[in-house]
């Protein structure tokens, strides 16, 4: 019995929101706070119930909150990525609510009602990240094994063998060690 909801789409939205910066290029798809809206939107729809009058001040919040969740990955060990995990839930407020909307049954909500984006997002996307290393362990967080790709992902594979953060980057990791081979012979 799963009692987390924070254990995949939240997971998922926290990678996303992370990787909505190319750190090898920087181009980055948060340039406006239409862009944060958008992204909530994509993400949150049913669940967020803060102000959707976004500003400036909101677009630097999501900024900083992406970097400092992008430290999860970047942690040498599991010490690191849990402080950086509970430095974000410390400063988002994440307290655990019982929460009875829609036709889900009762189930715990962390995030502040009627809180900013950048609160929100922070307290939803660091209790997925924070599922994720309790359940599946350090080790499940990488970064991109691409020499053209710093974006990080949630290993779920069976065996733990995930080296790439899409089947894109895999595959043009292969083509290239292909190429590679080609030319030596």
């Amino acid at each position: 019995m799963d009692f987390s909801h924070y254990s995949d789409e939240p997971v998922q939205m926290a990678v996303a929101l992370i990787n909505s910066i190319d750190v090898v290029t920087g181009d980055d798809k948060l340039q406006t706070p239409e862009d944060v809206g958008t992204f909530i939107d994509a993400w949150g729809s049913d669940w967020f119930d803060g102000d959707r009058r976004l500003s400036d001040s909101d677009l630097h919040e999501v900024r900083a909150l992406r970097s400092r969740l992008r430290e999860v990955f970047t942690a040498t060990n599991e010490r690191e990525a849990a402080a950086s995990l509970n430095a974000v839930l410390q400063d988002v407020s994440a307290t655990p609510r019982v929460s009875v909307h829609g036709k889900r049954p009762p189930h715990l909500h962390f995030e502040p009602e009627g809180g900013s984006p950048a609160r929100w997002l922070g307290a939803v996307g660091a209790m997925g990240l924070t599922t994720a290393l309790i359940e599946g362990g350090f080790e499940r967080f990488g970064r991109c094994a691409s020499t053209t790709c710093d974006d990080v992902f949630v290993d779920t594979s069976r065996n733990h063998s995930r080296l790439h953060c899409s089947d894109s980057c895999t595959t043009r990791e292969s083509v290239a060690a292909y190429r590679r081979r080609q030319r030596a012979l």
